[in-house]
């Protein structure tokens, strides 16, 4: 059996501890550490949470951590087959190395993807997960984002184009790791497979709702401000 990681968002928190912030949320909120994070010690998942692998993914941020080069390049090849977590990073070093159009791409892609995760596990504490990384990355890109409204509005359509039309390979139970349910319980509280491309579809729906939203008072605020 494969050796498991199945504290890939605190791996991931913890690689990029030394960095400085990057990403965005439009509206970054104020998150309560995940049940992972907030454990003294590694955590054994027991029953269906251990059956969860999530090793190519971590091997990717510990590539990219690690100063290896090729390693976006070779996530860029097949940005489906990996979780949530290691495109907030890749698209954290894009923005960094002025790749600013692309870093904003894929961290709202890994945004999105996360969100639609959350809202299959019926562990509601998996969403603080989501929130860490919308915190974690969302410093840079999210002032940048929100200073150019139409150039948001432009990324998300073409996330929320993209990730219609492509099939997520990754197992999107890394989220049931990184909830409170992984250190009590043996089987995971999770939407059926079946449902799964539907919670997609419905999350996508609701991402540009929260975006028109946001686009909508940004532009208030801009025309409240030239009238002063």
């Amino acid at each position: 059996m494969k050796k498991l990681s199945p504290l890939l968002l605190c791996a991931l928190l913890a690689a990029c501890a030394g960095k400085s912030d990057s990403g965005a949320d439009a509206k970054a909120t104020n998150a309560t550490p995940t049940a992972n994070a907030q454990q003294q010690g590694p955590v054994t998942p027991q029953g269906e949470f251990a059956m969860i692998d999530v090793s190519r993914s971590q091997q990717a941020m510990d590539d990219i951590t690690g100063g290896k080069a090729d390693t976006i390049n070779t996530i860029l090849q097949s940005p489906n087959d990996y979780a949530p977590p290691v495109l907030y990073l890749m698209s954290a070093i894009m923005f960094d190395n002025d790749y600013q159009d692309q870093g904003t791409f894929w961290y709202y892609a890994a945004q999105l993807r996360a969100r639609s995760d959350a809202n299959k596990s019926g562990d509601e504490t998996t969403h603080d997960a989501v929130s860490q990384l919308n915190q974690k990355f969302g410093v840079r890109i999210g002032p940048h984002s929100l200073s150019n409204p139409e150039r948001l509005q432009a990324i998300v359509n073409q996330v929320l184009k993209w990730d219609s039309e492509q099939r997520r390979n990754y197992d999107p139970r890394w989220i049931a790791l990184q909830g409170r349910d992984v250190l009590t319980e043996t089987t995971i509280d999770f939407a059926p497979r079946e449902k799964w491309q539907e919670i997609d579809a419905l999350t996508r729906n609701q991402y540009r709702q929260g975006l028109e939203q946001a686009i909508n008072e940004i532009r208030t605020r801009q025309s409240g401000q030239q009238t002063q």
